[in-house]
């Protein structure tokens, strides 16, 4: 991939970073000021020719936060339920997968800048520690199995970007974009301890070229439990093993074949609802007692108005972007979230 391609493809991702704020914005403000059910137009015609959805509306965001936190959980697990349910019946219906934030500043201690360093000599500015991030996750369902929406298979994409919009004196670049495309099984199992069950298909590429590239593809399984204001959660995966280059220029087969031995093999996750705020942790760790590696991942959320969330993230180990995967590194950030966990 040459740099024409390379600032091809990053005015894409600005451009779907400002119509996924556009969409939610608008979505947002009839969601929140019309409970009432759906009227039929012109337009709607087909969509609403189903009795079912022309006599059920969408939950209310204008609807109190209870502060008891596990009241507040269930309301955010039902709502999210609802919204699932009903985009089956709805063409086009595109929804929120991870959360979709934007991160105007994220300091980091160290960043990585060896390889371009080797690829543009030695008069490279270098990065700057301060940079902003955004990422823009949705997923699109495309079957459901059964009539009381256990089985349900999604499609779906995350774009996590870093900009390092402060460094004038490189042009404000993008120093690195990971694309994660997936197609994943949602169950809703009646199992007692497990609440929520995926599997899913996964592919994560920065997208560049030869020493910078790095992918790899995983099946990963996730297996989730609530219990009172809390979810716990455990997403074991399985590489899919691909053979080694022949040299490190080669385009194709492995780019990364340490990675497990610093992402790991699974991550575990805790998020407890506090009234409105909302806490989470993610763990990774690759279970080797003689080379241990892992991460960690701590975030607090709290409302802003309506509409938007603000966020605290810290993290701390290997792997928050794939080019960086065998660095270790601390980043502290603070943004702006336009959809949630829940």
């Amino acid at each position: 991939m040459n740099t024409k391609h390379i600032k091809h493809m990053n005015k894409i991702t600005l451009t779907l970073c400002h119509a996924l704020l556009c969409t939610q914005l608008f979505s947002s403000a009839s969601y929140a000021e019309n409970t009432e059910p759906v009227q039929e137009t012109e337009l709607d015609e087909d969509i609403l020719s189903n009795q079912e959805l022309k006599n059920t509306s969408l939950p209310s965001l204008n609807e109190p936060i209870p502060e008891d936190g596990e009241k507040a959980l269930t309301q955010a697990l039902e709502r999210k339920k609802i919204i699932e349910e009903k985009a089956i019946k709805v063409p086009y219906a595109i929804l929120p997968h991870r959360p979709n934030y934007v991160m105007p500043f994220s300091y980091t201690e160290k960043i990585n800048d060896d390889e371009i360093q080797k690829f543009v000599g030695d008069d490279w500015p270098g990065y700057n520690n301060l940079e902003a991030m955004f990422q823009i996750s949705v997923k699109y369902q495309i079957h459901q199995f059964d009539k009381q929406n256990k089985y349900r298979l999604y499609v779906a994409y995350t774009n996590k970007s870093y900009w390092q919009v402060y460094n004038e004196k490189n042009s404000r670049p993008f120093r690195e974009t990971n694309h994660e495309p997936e197609l994943f099984l949602q169950v809703a199992p009646d199992w007692g301890y497990i609440n929520h069950m995926t599997l899913s298909l996964n592919h994560q590429s920065n997208g560049q070229f030869q020493q910078f590239s790095r992918s790899w593809n995983r099946i990963i399984a996730g297996f989730y439990h609530r219990s009172g204001n809390s979810v716990y959660g455990l997403e074991p995966w399985w590489r899919i093993p691909e053979t080694d280059k022949a040299n490190p220029n080669d385009p194709t087969d492995n780019d990364n074949p340490d990675i497990h031995q610093y992402l790991g093999y699974g991550n575990f996750i805790w998020y407890k609802k506090v009234g409105s705020e909302s806490l989470m942790f993610r763990l990774g760790n690759n279970l080797n007692p003689d080379r241990n590696r892992g991460w960690g991942e701590l975030e607090f959320t709290f409302p802003l108005g309506r509409r938007f969330l603000g966020f605290i993230q810290y993290y701390e180990g290997y792997g928050h972007s794939l080019i960086e995967y065998d660095k270790y590194q601390r980043r502290i950030g603070i943004g702006l979230k336009i959809t949630d966990y829940l």
